[in-house]
């Protein structure tokens, strides 16, 4: 729409030949807003939804979606903000498929989500961000449900620090505890990383 406010339609078609349950074919549409509230705060918006089916020789048919809403608003020291994702669930037959992602990114980095389960995921979250000196601090916190039934799948905090050397070198903390409740068990992954560019 301008530079403030894009809207992006989108269509995939995967068809796998030796992962022929995971073929698929996803129609979806993305926006993307920011709004200046003052001369220091900020809001980004970022909503979405897609509807997949299967195709080729995918075994299961099913019909499910996705949607997506996140909030965040920053300030000049921080920032906050919430998001709402369904991962949905064709009534537990299978749920909205995403093979080809980067997993890791999304729902918590403790990875008890790699594959979607059959009921889908529900992701309600929060998540923080600031910087102390040249210390990029980052939070989050999931609240994890199954799209079709009841199930509680847990909860997760993430906590990501990073520095910035110099242009060339810089460094990462990561960390993830899943608590879990009906789904994988209750895990604590800690990730030190550096990272050289020339």
């Amino acid at each position: 729409i301008n530079k403030a406010h894009k809207v992006t339609a989108y269509s995939y078609g995967m068809d796998f030949d030796k992962a022929v349950a995971l073929s698929n074919t996803t129609f979806g549409v993305t926006y993307n807003g920011k709004f200046n509230l003052s001369d220091s705060t900020k809001l980004a918006v970022k909503a979405g939804y897609a509807s997949q089916s299967d195709t080729g020789d995918n075994p299961t048919e099913y019909d499910a979606h996705f949607m997506t809403f996140e909030a965040m608003a920053k300030f000049a020291k921080f920032g906050i903000g919430a998001g709402y994702e369904v991962l949905g669930s064709d009534d537990g037959k299978k749920a909205f498929q995403t093979p080809l992602a980067t997993l890791h990114k999304w729902q918590g980095f403790a990875d008890k989500f790699l594959a979607t389960p059959a009921d889908g995921i529900v992701d309600t979250y929060i998540k923080a961000t600031t910087k102390i000196g040249k210390v990029g601090l980052t939070a989050f916190y999931h609240d994890f449900s199954a799209d079709h039934g009841d199930r509680d799948l847990g909860s997760e905090i993430d906590l990501v620090a990073a520095y910035k050397v110099n242009k060339h070198f810089s460094t990462v903390v990561k960390y993830a505890n899943y608590s879990a409740d009906d789904h994988a068990s209750d895990t604590s992954k800690l990730w030190l990383m550096a990272t050289l560019k020339f």
